[in-house]
């Protein structure tokens, strides 16, 4: 995918606004994305081919990597660990962690300071169980400016916004409107999905019912749906969420959320005051029916949101950056 994204993605959002955020400071930047993608003011763009395999990719890239003083690795299977394995790279790499440790590594990477990078304290607590050794942490953030209340009146509508995959949970959300009787809107990619069957049949779940199904949307109608949104409901109750940016976009528009009390999200939403954290879909149904969001203040998401805006991030890369070059890793 193109860089900045073109619809709502994450990731490859986070990785131009950190192009961004390091250029405006006065670093020298290379951005490694697909062709077509548009780079911030004052970064190079080296630019790959879209949907070529990330080894494909590399090996077009793999030379200019001794160049830089710092490699900052979001890609899934981090290619440039060989390099420095080889003895080719002297420059630290910082592997950054968007998934859990499980699904990306069955062993450390081979390096003697790998430099991991987890993007919260409890998925750097899962890298030290799995991999045995210690990560940083930096957490992800929104843009504060796009991701805001618009000052009109909320809607009675709930939210799911999020890939449409069973990981995800929209069939959850939708069974939880469902039984509730609310209206809900299901946002979501649902292209890039490991089963096309199973968004059929989130679909037809909304046949002859309040919810609405709108599929893939840009991230301007995106920060519309949370501005405007009773509340949001996360669904990844199979999944450990090692941040998960849509809460806290929603929460930065004043939008409260409720979600799983597992993985990130207790670091993300504080249960009770920007929203609830909850074991079960029954507890999630009792709050939908009660209509437990109202004692959520918008001001208070707002302000808790606060915390993860563009800014800290940077700061804390520059942290890490600057411990990664001045020791040679962690």
């Amino acid at each position: 995918m193109t860089v900045p994204p073109a619809g709502y993605a994450g990731l490859e959002m986070l990785v131009w606004q950190q192009a961004d955020g390091l250029a405006k400071r006065g670093h020298q930047v290379l951005l490694v994305a697909p062709v077509g993608s548009t780079p911030p003011d004052g970064v190079d763009l080296h630019g790959t081919t879209l949907g070529e395999s990330e080894m494909q990719a590399y090996s077009g890239y793999w030379n200019r990597l001794p160049t830089f003083d710092v490699i900052l690795d979001s890609s899934w299977q981090k290619w440039s660990y060989i390099l420095k394995a080889e003895g080719k790279l002297k420059a630290p790499v910082l592997g950054v962690l968007h998934a859990p440790a499980e699904t990306m590594f069955g062993s450390p990477p081979p390096v003697e300071k790998p430099c991991i990078v987890a993007i919260s304290k409890d998925q750097a607590g899962a890298v030290a169980g799995q991999l045995g050794i210690a990560a940083r942490v930096c957490y992800n953030a929104v843009d504060l400016d796009h991701y805001k209340p618009d000052g009109k009146p909320r809607t009675d509508r709930y939210l799911f916004l999020a890939r449409m995959s069973r990981l995800k949970g929209p069939h959850v959300a939708a069974a939880v409107a469902k039984t509730c009787g609310v209206p809900i809107d299901l946002v979501g990619d649902d292209k890039l999905v490991e089963n096309p069957q199973y968004v059929a049949q989130i679909k037809a779940m909304t046949e002859g019912s309040r919810i609405v199904y709108h599929g893939e949307k840009s991230r301007k109608e995106c920060a519309v749906f949370m501005a405007e949104a009773k509340a949001m409901l996360h669904c990844p109750f199979i999944f450990r969420e090692p941040f998960g940016l849509a809460p806290v976009e929603a929460q930065a528009s004043g939008c409260p959320v409720i979600a799983p009390d597992i993985g990130a999200m207790r670091e993300t939403v504080k249960h009770g005051e920007t929203g609830f954290l909850i074991k079960t879909r029954e507890e999630m149904e009792e709050l939908v029916r009660t209509d437990a969001v109202l004692s959520i203040k918008p001001e208070a998401c707002r302000e808790w949101a606060s915390q993860f805006s563009l800014k800290r991030m940077i700061d804390r890369w520059e942290e890490l950056i600057k411990e990664a070059v001045d020791t040679g890793g962690w």
